[in-house]
């Protein structure tokens, strides 16, 4: 029993390091792999895309690897190139998109060379409006837009630059103070059919806009005469009387006016370069590898001899004790045909039935199986598969049941 024992020990660990070895084997054996991680390149400004993608800075700080935007695989001979492009920043190296030597599909590939396919420059632009502000000494349109002008040069600090143009309905005019002046307002008057040049006929003040002016001068004209010898009398007059009075008044000191320019600025942009990368591969000899074979033998030995072990060491037969006429599992025993013999000698003075499986009835068939008890031992013909008997001492047959197995 215990060299049976022993067996099954030493076979359990025989498949345990099959099973171990065979993973760091497999390990050993993986082809060489290449990763290309794919990254994001859009980037926008006003509407406008500017030129991205693999190359810009990432997050980390760090280029983002490329990925290919075309892979063509073309075989001449025993011999294949891989064709890989990628589309770059203008500023992105080309060396870094060469990856080292990589095996794939059965072949090796080294790197061949770099060609340059296609440069594409980038730029972007956007729409500004600014303001323009001058002083002007008269309100007129003509005059300020003149001093406006009809172009504005623009640049700012993220490199856009071109003109701006005037927009002429955008034009605010405004004054930016008053100040207090003094004038005279003066009228003429016309007085006719007067009988003589006397003054008194003159009105002193006459009124014109609601403001009342004093008389100044007086122009007398003669209308016409009558002959009296060598003298000529005037038969009547006209005056013109011309009136004044001082008044004051304000006037706009100046204006400010303020207009609008606007238009499209542009910059330049990093643009993109498209490489391909060509790579020339050499069909991998591998010659036939028989450890798989080897494993797969031990294993399989390995499993037999577990299956032969387990097999001999199972129990072939359980013994049931009464307990108030009803029979309950007592133990499960192994007995070897070769030596039948069962030990209950802890049990005494009992009922006991003993139930031997199928393999075990049809071996040992009519054949002697010996019982050692504690009072005394004893041996019967198997001819059934359960066996009831007691064991108390007295010589009594034991009883058989019918196999209904």
């Amino acid at each position: 029993m215990k060299k049976a024992k022993y067996l099954l020990v030493a076979a359990a660990g025989m498949v345990m390091t099959v099973m171990l070895t065979v993973p760091v084997m497999a390990a050993g054996n993986d082809p060489v792999t290449v990763t290309i991680t794919d990254t994001a390149e859009s980037s926008q400004e006003s509407g406008v895309q500017e030129a991205s993608g693999p190359g810009y800075m990432d997050t980390g700080g760090q280029k983002a690897t490329p990925y290919p935007t075309d892979i063509q695989l073309v075989e001449q001979g025993e011999r294949n190139y891989l064709y890989k492009s990628y589309t770059v920043a203008a500023d992105y190296d080309p060396d870094q998109l060469v990856e080292p030597v990589f095996s794939q599909g059965g072949y090796r590939y080294r790197f061949s060379e770099i060609i340059q396919r296609d440069s594409t420059p980038a730029s972007a632009s956007k729409t500004v409006t600014e303001s323009r502000t001058v002083n002007s000494e008269t309100d007129d349109q003509a005059s300020i837009l003149a001093l406006l002008g009809n172009k504005l040069p623009y640049s700012d600090a993220d490199g856009y630059k071109g003109e701006l143009f005037l927009v002429p309905e955008s034009l605010m005019v405004s004054e930016t103070g008053r100040s207090s002046y003094s004038y005279t307002v003066s009228d003429t008057r016309s007085f006719d059919g007067l009988a003589n040049n006397d003054m008194a006929n003159i009105p002193k003040t006459v009124n014109k806009n609601g403001m009342t002016l004093g008389l100044q001068t007086v122009d007398w004209q003669v209308t016409g005469s009558e002959g009296m010898g060598y003298s000529d009398v005037p038969s009547g007059y006209t005056a013109v009387a011309y009136y004044s009075a001082p008044a004051t008044g304000t006037k706009a000191s100046g204006y400010v006016a303020t207009a609008s320019f606007s238009g499209e600025v542009m910059k330049e942009l990093i643009g993109k370069n498209t490489y391909t990368i060509v790579y020339e591969g050499e069909q991998i000899i591998i010659p036939f590898n028989y450890i798989p074979l080897i494993i797969a033998g031990v294993i399989m030995a390995g499993c037999i001899v577990a299956c032969v072990v387990f097999w001999r060491l199972r129990k072939n037969v359980r013994v049931y004790v009464y307990q108030a006429g009803v029979p309950e599992l007592y133990a499960k025993l192994r007995v070897s045909p070769r030596e039948p013999k069962i030990d209950l000698r802890q049990l005494s003075d009992v009922e006991i039935r003993l139930v031997f499986d199928k393999g075990f009835t049809k071996k040992m068939l009519n054949q002697r199986v010996f019982i050692i008890s504690k009072h005394k031992n004893t041996r019967f013909d198997l001819d059934a598969s359960t066996v009831d008997l007691r064991l108390d001492g007295v010589n009594e047959s034991p009883k058989k049941k019918e196999d209904n197995t």
